[in-house]
């Protein structure tokens, strides 16, 4: 990556980086793309794209509403603020 367009980039993504750590994130940033090159001059043409090689059955259960028998249980051990349920801070 030439220094303009790594400048241009740093620009873009509204970062102010020290010398150093410039350096740093270029160099990692040169590796990256040079890994892309290497894979983008694997020869893939007598391949044919597998976009799904291996059939997973779904095991997923039927999504149906069920009615609790004790509802008032279920809101016993609840805080209640002015009819709605308080929840624990996050």
């Amino acid at each position: 990556m030439e220094n303009e367009d790594f400048d241009r980039l740093l620009r873009i993504c509204r970062l102010s980086l020290e010398k150093g750590e410039k350096a740093k994130i270029k160099h990692e940033i040169d590796g990256i793309i040079e890994y892309f090159n290497t894979i983008d001059g694997v020869d893939c043409d007598k391949y044919s794209p597998s976009y799904h090689p291996i059939d997973i059955p779904s095991k997923r259960r039927k999504d149906e509403p069920e009615q609790f028998p004790d509802v008032g249980k279920l809101l016993r051990n609840s805080k209640i603020y002015r009819f709605f349920i308080v929840g624990p801070k996050i």
